[in-house]
């Protein structure tokens, strides 16, 4: 699986508008020691340090993204990245969850067209259909899976994991 990342110099060449496209603003990236157990298995402290890393990197915070995709390979995962990320406490994910909150409409939607449980996960190409997911939300071509992305939140965010909270890498991607 691949994606086409170029300046706008190069989208000029290929003929494509900037607003077909996004731009990547930030960058996180975190491994810990896989022969050292986690020091608590109830929170992914990888993803935590790499979303943080993004969203520094980008100069933004939770708060003015718009939707976000996780590295939801278990139900549990999903529930673990909203503690993470600061959008519910430790603990408190389920709730936050249920409450409606990671819904399409909901105040932080997440994994718009499924999730890995919901499409699948191909090991390998997981992260690039990720952000296949934020451009086209990013750009409106989400078609029947479309949210509203507001103008005041235009990020959006992935958020890859290998291993059980291992290798995270997160990206903060902003509407063109």
């Amino acid at each position: 699986s691949s994606i086409l990342v170029c300046s706008e110099e190069g989208l000029a060449k290929l003929g494509i508008d900037k607003k077909d496209a996004v731009e990547v603003m930030g960058f996180g990236h975190v491994v810990r020691n896989i022969t050292n157990d986690p020091e608590d298995l109830t929170e992914l402290q990888t993803i935590k340090k790499a979303a943080a890393k993004a969203l520094e990197n980008a100069g933004i915070t939770i708060e003015q993204v718009g939707t976000i995709e996780v590295h939801d390979c278990f139900s549990i995962a999903g529930v673990l990245a909203t503690e993470a990320l600061g959008l519910a406490p430790n603990g408190g994910g389920a709730d936050y969850v249920a409450a409606g909150n990671t819904a399409r409409e909901g105040a932080m939607p997440m994994n718009t067209t499924g999730g890995l449980i919901g499409w699948g996960h191909p090991t390998g190409a997981t992260g690039v259909h990720q952000a296949v997911t934020i451009w086209q939300q990013l750009t409106g071509k989400a078609d029947k899976a479309q949210i509203n992305i507001k103008d005041e939140r235009p990020y959006g965010m992935t958020i890859n994991m290998g291993g059980d909270d291992v290798t995270v890498v997160a990206i903060v991607y902003k509407k063109g």
